[in-house]
């Protein structure tokens, strides 16, 4: 376990190692890396918001929620420790326990009326397995833990099983309320920072001969790169300018970019791109700059389509609109 978490802080661009001790290591999250916490907490969000919205009333204040009297079962709060995803995040990991030192944690409470708490915990332990399942390319790779009862609670864990082992991704608990009378709070408990870990895992495990990244396509921090396939330097010239182009069109679609080492031969920024876990590489070649035509190529199937300058735009915009 321990090797496999020094082999995820070497993934290039992702992190910068500080200090290694024997037992933690702290490291910088660089922007890759923020990008794929912003995306794990963005969809993470719009998730228990989808589960919620058709039925109660979801606070994101903790102080807002505990001041409103008037307060109709069943209601959730959020209660989340979010980092500045634009400045590079310091954490420190203890290598013989397995977790972060200090948790950037999402958790979500649900009161409930006593007598209907065990349908709702039954209900959001399988949401919760399903929606781990949905950011990963392994979605066999979760599963539920038997229930764990006390004396007036219970848990259960949602985990990981890698090929080395299993690791606990989130936890979600029943106990009676000490906030609202009559009622018992569900709560759905994960690590930010252990997500990132988690899903670079499954990517890892699931690389290739090439050692190519490979990450869910919602998860991918960059969604779109380029490459450049040509000869006479006026010509490349022509195709990086081109290529930023495109760039700052997909950054105000909302799509993110990769732009590679334009130095680096085509193979090269394709290699970097495909080790990076960009999801599409647009090969621009000599051929683009007369009929306007290039390749897009998919990371998971190594496939690619031809796709035209002006058509670009909308097509980017509908792969991604799931």
């Amino acid at each position: 376990m321990t090797n496999n978490i020094r082999n995820i802080l070497k993934i290039r661009n992702f992190f910068r190692i500080l200090e290694t001790k024997e037992c933690t290591v702290r490291y910088i999250v660089e922007k890759p890396g923020r990008l794929l916490m912003q995306n794990i907490y963005c969809n993470w969000l719009r998730y228990i918001n989808t589960k919620t919205s058709k039925y109660m009333n979801l606070f994101s204040d903790i102080k807002y929620f505990q001041e409103t009297k008037k307060i109709s079962l069943p209601v959730g709060c959020l209660n989340c420790t979010i980092p500045d995803f634009n400045n590079n995040i310091t954490i420190e990991y203890n290598l013989s326990e397995y977790t972060h030192v200090n948790n950037l944690k999402l958790d979500c409470n649900i009161y409930v009326p006593k007598q209907d708490v065990m349908q709702y915990f039954i209900q959001w332990q399988r949401y919760r397995k399903f929606w781990w399942s949905s950011i990963t390319t392994t979605p066999s790779l979760f599963a539920i833990n038997d229930i764990k009862y006390d004396e007036d609670s219970a848990e259960v864990d949602i985990v990981a099983k890698y090929p080395w082992g299993q690791q606990i991704v989130e936890t979600v608990k029943i106990s009676p309320s000490q906030l609202l009378k009559n009622s018992s709070c569900l709560n759905c408990s994960m690590s930010l920072e252990g997500a990132l870990l988690y899903i670079l895992q499954d990517a890892q495990t699931n690389q290739n001969k090439e050692q190519y990244l490979r990450l869910h396509r919602k998860m991918a921090p960059y969604k779109i790169s380029f490459a450049l396939k040509c000869e006479e330097s006026k010509d490349k010239t022509a195709l990086q300018e081109l290529a930023k182009l495109l760039h700052l069109r997909l950054n105000m679609r909302n799509i993110s970019s990769w732009p590679p080492d334009w130095s680096h031969s085509s193979e090269s920024q394709i290699n970097e791109n495909l080790h990076m876990g960009v999801t599409y590489t647009a090969v621009l070649s000599q051929k683009t700059l007369e009929n306007g035509i290039f390749h897009l190529l998919n990371s998971s199937t190594m496939l690619k389509e031809e796709v035209h300058l002006a058509d670009f735009d909308d097509y980017a915009t509908l792969l991604f609109s799931n």
